[in-house]
């Protein structure tokens, strides 16, 4: 078995724990997020107070949604460089322009949500 060898399976593990990892954050994300809003709509707090505290908690999964694409992304990239055929490159090329394409948007709706926070925060005041 030579060098070569050792390298191609060493990266398989990474980027099989890598994704095992990425499974994990994101199905914790979600079920954190589920309970937080069954916790907030089973509170007493008045609806506009909620509102406030949804967008909240949707940022942060969104946050964490984002971090957790770009580590699928590397995972992509070690895969790429493991097996470099023009194939293998044009479908991480092209899956690579969807999640890019998802993360501005997701960091879109971040933004988004952010702004009518502090807007809604000076209306407060």
């Amino acid at each position: 078995m030579g060098s070569p060898e050792i390298f191609h399976i060493i990266v398989e593990y990474i980027i099989f724990i890598i994704e095992i990892i990425v499974g994990i954050v994101v199905a914790a994300i979600v079920i954190i997020t589920l309970a937080n809003l069954v916790k907030l709509l089973l509170s007493k707090i008045r609806k506009k107070q909620r509102q406030v505290y949804v967008r909240e908690i949707v940022a942060r999964m969104l946050r964490g949604l984002l971090i957790a694409l770009d580590f699928l992304i590397a995972a992509d990239l070690l895969q790429t460089i493991l097996d470099p055929t023009l194939e293998e490159t044009a479908g991480f090329a092209l899956i690579v322009v969807l999640r890019i394409l998802l993360s501005w948007s997701l960091s879109k709706e971040i933004e988004m949500s952010t702004k009518e926070e502090s807007n809604t925060n000076k209306r407060d005041i």
